[in-house]
């Protein structure tokens, strides 16, 4: 290491020279970038890596899952294999469906194929799920899924784990989800690995996650509408000695409002100030949990000259009594100042004006497709008149959604059909999945199975 160190030092000037020559040259050539292939499918915020990253020498395009070592084993299924070799080795035409097993309240079947899938780097086992669509009716006929597949290491005493990074969608036309290239067949095989154990077992698994629709959801509406102000005119100012007034109920937004003055002011400003609030009246019945937003201008009127003395108020209103204004409105200097005219035999005047109001709905349905309604609901001229579209019919706002018959279901737009961009072909099974049981029943016998080649 010496001896190149110092044979290096003695060269120095003459690499400098060809450095000199050889930058020079290069400065002077047209460089041509290497194109790197894009993606649009790319996932942002993923720590580990893109989803489209290759794996184990698989072909991009196939590689829309992640894959790595857990301990933890199957929550959905598992199935252990007897003399593994003979499945591996028989007709390519060779998949094994398990008997029907529950997971959400639907029934599945794991699919395993041996000679899944064939690619550019090998041969792929292949691993899928199926749901019943018997059980893809009424209220469950579309649902989504996470799936995991798994295949348990001897040697690591761990499960190479095979997860999907897109929630699958399940409806009538696309019953079955999975791997194409689950695990690659030379990587199966492999000794050190031993996912081939103990006279020639192997065990495989299934995570399934379901995702159920939403049915209990809230829509919060925003009317703009700038109304008529409301004036309220206390008579003989002077003479007011209560801590505070409220006046009349009045309506706005399909609320009880109503002003509150505070003559000799109140909080920070008694003793120095009017204070001024509007407040949703005492009168008024909210919604469990109802928050009404508002946006509005308060007022004392110059009744001389117009000139009125106004300040905006941006709040929530939650509590009926309870307001939202200003303690120090107006300075008793001012107030009592002629010249701004807000005192006019003995009488003042304050005003509010409602520039927006908010109302709030709540739902809860048992039926999950009226999720696929939810973005038709429109509202009626008013804030308060909110309607689901069924078809030709409307089902108004208050209407207890278990009662709705069956006849408005039935109008609902019938399950979409689009073609993934992942077809996988399956052979016909063996075992019908709607023989064992229909997606109602539950099976509650043991979930675990084995096959017994010898």
């Amino acid at each position: 290491m010496f001896l190149n160190e110092k044979r290096n030092l003695n060269l120095n000037g003459a690499i400098f020279l060809f450095s000199s020559f050889f930058c020079a040259g290069f400065a002077t050539m047209q460089v041509s970038l290497v194109p790197t292939k894009g993606t649009n499918n790319a996932v942002p915020c993923n720590p580990q890596s893109s989803r489209l990253a290759a794996i184990n020498g698989a072909e991009p395009r196939l590689s829309a899952e992640q894959k790595f070592m857990r301990t933890r084993p199957p929550s959905a299924y598992c199935v252990r294999i007897e003399s593994c070799s003979e499945l591996m080795t028989t007709s390519p035409n060779l998949q094994y469906e398990t008997r029907p097993f529950s997971v959400g309240g639907f029934n599945w079947t794991f699919i395993l194929q041996p000679f899944g899938n064939k690619t550019s780097v090998g041969d792929w086992i292949s691993a899928y799920v199926a749901i019943d669509p018997s059980g893809l009716v009424g209220e469950n006929r579309e649902i989504y899924a996470d799936l995991r597949f798994l295949v348990y290491s001897k040697s690591k005493d761990q499960y190479w784990t095979s997860m999907d990074t897109e929630i699958r969608h399940f409806h009538q036309f696309r019953t079955t989800w999975g791997s194409p290239n689950f695990i690659q067949t030379k990587q199966f095989k492999a000794k050190d690995k031993e996912y081939i154990f103990d006279d020639d077992q192997c065990v495989f698994g299934v995570d399934i996650s379901v995702y159920p629709y939403f049915n209990q959801w809230e829509i919060l509406s925003i009317d703009k509408t700038v109304y008529g102000p409301n004036s309220w005119k206390l008579m003989k100012f002077s003479t007011l000695t209560r801590d505070f007034y409220i006046s009349d109920d009045f309506s706005v937004g399909g609320k009880k409002w109503a002003l509150k003055v505070y003559p000799n002011g109140n909080g920070t400003g008694e003793g120095n100030s009017l204070s001024l609030y509007v407040i949703l009246s005492e009168n008024q019945i909210l919604k469990t949990y109802e928050k009404v937003y508002v946006r509005a201008k308060l007022r004392v009127l110059d009744q001389k000259q117009s000139k009125h003395l106004q300040k905006p108020i941006l709040s929530w209103f939650d509590t009926p009594g309870e307001g939202s204004g200003f303690e120090q409105f107006v300075s008793f200097t001012d107030l009592q100042n002629p010249a701004k005219g807000f005192i006019v035999d003995d009488s003042l005047t304050v005003q509010v004006q409602f520039e927006a109001t908010s109302s709030t709905n709540y739902y809860s349905a048992n039926a999950a497709q009226l999720m696929s309604n939810f973005f038709s609901i429109g509202l009626s001229d008013t804030t308060d008149a909110l309607t689901f579209t069924f078809g030709d019919s409307q089902v108004q706002e208050n209407l207890n959604f278990e009662d709705i018959s069956d006849d408005v279901y039935a109008q609902q737009l019938s399950a979409e059909c689009v073609v993934k961009r992942r077809v996988e072909k399956l052979v016909s099974r063996k075992l019908s999945r709607t023989e064992a049981s229909s997606s109602s029943v539950e099976i509650n016998t043991d979930q675990n199975i084995k096959l017994d080649f010898s």
